[in-house]
C-alpha cells in the first residue's frame, strides 16, 4: 500500500470518530462534508470521557486551574486544595493500573425485538487476571436514539480466574436498524478519579427494531383475486409433493415412482397414484414511505407528523403480511421509494422474521412521490390482479397512484392514514389516524 493509499485510509478513521461514541456531529454519508476540527473535538472528548468518570470530569479542569493558580500567588491557601486535588488523582491513578480489568467480554445481543419493547443483554465476563477485578460496570456509553438503558449491567467484583454473567435491560423506542458499538467493560476503583477500561474490537453488533402491531381479527379483500398458475410448485420449498388427488390404473409413459405398489398388489395390477397442483391466491400490498422533506420551519410540525403516519403504514403493513402469510397466500410486498423495494412471502418461501428485518432497516424516502412507480412495477402489479395500499393522506399522489392502478385493471382495498374529519375520502377507502392504528383499532380491515 503506498503512502497516498494510507494516509486516506487513516484520514477516513480519523473523520469517522471513535466506533464506541455515538455523535450526530459527524455526518458519515458518502460524499458528505467531514470537517477535521469537528473529528479532532469529537475524538478529545470521547477519550476524555473514556478515561474521567463523571465527578473527574469537573474536578479535573477545576483542580487544573487552582494548581495553575497557586504557581502564581505562592502564599494562597488555594495551594492546599490544589495539592490535595493533585494527590488525590495521584493515587487514583496508580491504584486504577494496579487493578486494571482484563478480562474476556462476550456480549449477546438479540437479533431482532419489537419496537415498544424491553429486551435483555447478557454479558458473560471471565477475569484473566490473578487480582480482582473492582466496579464492573459494562456499555457506559450513550446508545443511539430510540434506544434507552433501563437497567445497566454492572458486576461489584469479580474474582480471579472466574466467570460471572451481567445483564443489561434496554428498551427500543422506535423502528429501525441500530449499530450497538464494541463492549467495553470499566472499572472507577478505587477513588471513582479515573476509568480503566477493556474493549473488545470489531465486536459491533446490529440489532433491528420491527414495527409493533396487533394482529387483524378480520380483513376484507378485493375480489378479483388472481392464482398463482404454477401453484405450490412455485411458492413452497423444494421437494415438498403435490397434493394427492387418487389412484387410477397405470397408463404407458407414467411416472414409476409414484406406482402404489399396496393398491398394485390388492388390484393384481398396476395403480398409479394421482396428484393435483394446489392453487395460492395472490395479493399485493403497495406501502407509502415518502416523507416530505423540511423546506421552512413551518412544515417541521408537519413533518414529525408525517414521521408518525409512516410509522403507523409500517406497523399496518406488518400486521397485514403477519395475516396473510397465516393464510393461504402468495404475497408480493412493494414499499415505495428511491428504489422499489419488492419481496415475495407466501408458505416456506420467506421466513417472516426476514420480512420484518427489511421492514425494519426501511428509510425514509424524500425523495420519489408514491404516484412515480414505474410503469414496469405497475405491470408487474397486474400480473398479480389485487392489492392492498397504505397511504399517508389522500391527495393529489394518491389519486394519481389509484388511477394508474385501476387503468391497469387492479383491484384494489385503499387503506389511508390520516386525520379522518380532515380528508375526504371515497366511502369505500379506509381512514385510520396513527395514534388509533397505535392503539389497535385497526384490526377489522
Amino acid at each position: 500500500m503506498n503512502i497516498a493509499a494510507l494516509y486516506r485510509k487513516y484520514r477516513n478513521k480519523f473523520l469517522d470518530g471513535p466506533d464506541w461514541y455515538y455523535t450526530r456531529a459527524l455526518d458519515k454519508r458518502p460524499g458528505s462534508y467531514r470537517s477535521i476540527t469537528a473529528a479532532a473535538l469529537i475524538w478529545t472528548l470521547a477519550f476524555y470521557g473514556r478515561l474521567f468518570t463523571v465527578p473527574a470530569q469537573f474536578l479535573f479542569p477545576a483542580g487544573t486551574m487552582i494548581i495553575l493558580y497557586s504557581l502564581i500567588a505562592w502564599n494562597s491557601p488555594m495551594r492546599l486544595v490544589g495539592l490535595a486535588l493533585f494527590v488525590a488523582f495521584l493515587i487514583d491513578l496508580a491504584g486504577a493500573l494496579i487493578f486494571r480489568p482484563k478480562l474476556e467480554i462476550t456480549r449477546q445481543v438479540p437479533r431482532r425485538v419489537r419496537a415498544g419493547s424491553t429486551f435483555t443483554v447478557r454479558y458473560p465476563l471471565r477475569n484473566l487476571r490473578r487480582l480482582s477485578a473492582w466496579d464492573i460496570k459494562l456499555d457506559n456509553y450513550r446508545l443511539p436514539p430510540g434506544l434507552e438503558v433501563v437497567s445497566p449491567a454492572a458486576l461489584g467484583v469479580i474474582p480471579p480466574g472466574r466467570q460471572l454473567e451481567a445483564r443489561a435491560e434496554i428498551i427500543a423506542f422506535r423502528r429501525g436498524k441500530y449499530d450497538i458499538f464494541s463492549p467495553i467493560a470499566e472499572s472507577a476503583f478505587p477513588l471513582g478519579l479515573f476509568k480503566m477500561s477493556r474493549r473488545k474490537k470489531a465486536a459491533s453488533d446490529v440489532l433491528l427494531v420491527y414495527p409493533a402491531f396487533h394482529e387483524l381479527v378480520s380483513l376484507d379483500l378485493p375480489v378479483a383475486l388472481r392464482y398463482q398458475k404454477e401453484g405450490n410448485a412455485r411458492v413452497s420449498k423444494v421437494g415438498e409433493s403435490l397434493d394427492f388427488f387418487g389412484n387410477r390404473e397405470f397408463r404407458e409413459g407414467d411416472d414409476l415412482r409414484h406406482l402404489d405398489w399396496a393398491g398394485s398388489a390388492r388390484a393384481g395390477e398396476l395403480i398409479i397414484k394421482e396428484f393435483q397442483q394446489e392453487y395460492l391466491s395472490r395479493i399485493a400490498v403497495i406501502v407509502d414511505t415518502y416523507v416530505s422533506p423540511v423546506t421552512s420551519f413551518r412544515l417541521r410540525l408537519s413533518r414529525k407528523q408525517s414521521f408518525a403516519e409512516l410509522e403507523a403504514a409500517l406497523s399496518l403493513a406488518s400486521a397485514l403480511i403477519d395475516y396473510l402469510t397465516r393464510g393461504e397466500y402468495v404475497v408480493d410486498i412493494f414499499a415505495t421509494g428511491l428504489d422499489v423495494y419488492h419481496f415475495k412471502a407466501g408458505r416456506h418461501l420467506s421466513c417472516f422474521d426476514d420480512i420484518m428485518d427489511i421492514l425494519a432497516a426501511l428509510e425514509v424516502n424524500h425523495r420519489i412521490p408514491v404516484s412515480e412507480i414505474s410503469a414496469s412495477v405497475i405491470e408487474e402489479i397486474s400480473g398479480v390482479g389485487s392489492a392492498v395500499v397504505l397511504l399517508q393522506g389522500w391527495g393529489r399522489e394518491g389519486r394519481k397512484l389509484i388511477s394508474r392502478l385501476n387503468n391497469y385493471g387492479i383491484r384494489t382495498k385503499v387503506i389511508i392514514i390520516g386525520n379522518h374529519k380532515k380528508i375526504s375520502v371515497p366511502s369505500r377507502f379506509q381512514v385510520f389516524s396513527a395514534a388509533d392504528i397505535q392503539k389497535g383499532k385497526a384490526v377489522k380491515l
